[in-house]
């Protein structure tokens, strides 16, 4: 059984302790007992079924099992139930046509021989970590299946903070080489990779503090070991948000930078044009002046016509001046 299944209960494996597992049935599942071994169990939150089981018989803390089952409670954190933990993390969203920033939920229930998860959406390094049990190769314990899930939740969240900072690093070289942006795709790319980064640093902001209790939880299915590899995660959570912020703010000065050549080359166009204006204005006013008929004009008759039009051109032209001067407009 897997998650491509979409059934509610999407696999239940039964542990053997030396890292291999086999599949349950629904009625077997429901009928487990701590004594036949670990049980990991990977629920659909968007069936009832799924409710229905864990209200009925899921045997879970009824506090916790509030917070489980509450479509709006998806806040990343970290809380303990007496030996029992619930776990909140994001995980990426890698699934096809999706937005990777659009993180989604994962909840988890532990106890000294059961683990819970639940998803709303599909989540394929589950599916890969239950894949590992075919060859041997998965989880012994459940503190060693917790560390799993949450290092390859950091994986996937790498693999991705990756591929921004190499969209951020080749707009950087080539603002740095000067390169011509004549398609104009300097400033999307950057707008969108700032954009990706705020949103997975809303979510993973939480995330590192749950990350951070965690390995201070005593419970009893958690070894040195797994606590130790549970503090790395915390520190690799921590380093993941450091890196975060780093490229939102290298996104935001290359923006910057881009702003900046923009206003420069405008500035540019409107320098050229004032030096036209300087030229053509002057010409202007000579072939208007010379072309002017003062025969109409008031008080302008005669032969003396045109040095009045002049000398009152010339008069209101010192006014405008003044005036201005006087506005302080220069």
């Amino acid at each position: 059984m897997s998650e491509q299944n979409n059934d509610w209960m999407l696999f239940s494996l039964l542990l053997d302790g030396k890292g291999g597992a086999r599949h349950l049935s629904v009625e077997e599942t429901e009928n487990w007992t701590p004594e036949q071994g670990i049980l990991w169990l990977h629920l659909d939150m968007e069936r009832p079924e799924t409710r229905d089981f864990l209200e009925n018989r899921g045997n879970i803390n009824p506090m916790a099992l509030e917070s489980l089952t509450e479509e709006e409670e998806d806040r990343p954190r970290c809380l303990a139930f007496g030996d029992k933990l619930m776990l909140f993390l994001r995980a990426i969203n890698l699934n096809p046509g999706e937005e990777p920033d659009d993180m989604i939920p994962l909840r988890i229930w532990c106890e000294t021989d059961r683990i819970i998860t639940l998803r709303e959406t599909p989540m394929n390094f589950l599916t890969a970590m239950e894949r590992e049990f075919n060859t041997g190769v998965g989880s012994k314990t459940v503190g060693e299946l917790l560390d799993e899930i949450c290092t390859f939740t950091l994986d996937k969240i790498v693999e991705v903070v990756s591929g921004v900072e190499v969209v951020i690093d080749d707009v950087e070289d080539k603002i740095i080489d000067e390169v011509e942006d004549e398609e104009g795709e300097f400033m999307p790319k950057l707008s969108e990779a700032r954009r990706n980064l705020t949103e997975m640093r809303r979510y993973l902001y939480p995330q590192r503090d749950a990350m951070d209790v965690l390995p201070r939880q005593i419970m009893p299915w958690l070894s040195a070991d797994n606590r130790y590899q549970l503090r790395e995660n915390a520190n690799r959570m921590l380093r993941i948000i450091e890196d975060i912020d780093s490229l939102r703010e290298r996104a935001m000065i290359n923006m910057d930078e881009l702003s900046n050549r923009v206003r420069e080359q405008t500035q540019e166009n409107m320098y050229m044009l004032s030096v036209l204006a300087a030229i053509f204005v002057p010409l202007t006013f000579i072939t208007g002046l010379f072309g002017m008929n003062v025969g109409g004009i008031p008080l302008a008759t005669g032969e003396n016509g045109f040095l009045i039009a002049t000398g009152a051109l010339l008069f209101l032209g010192l006014f405008l001046a003044f005036l201005l001067k006087r506005m302080k407009w220069y």
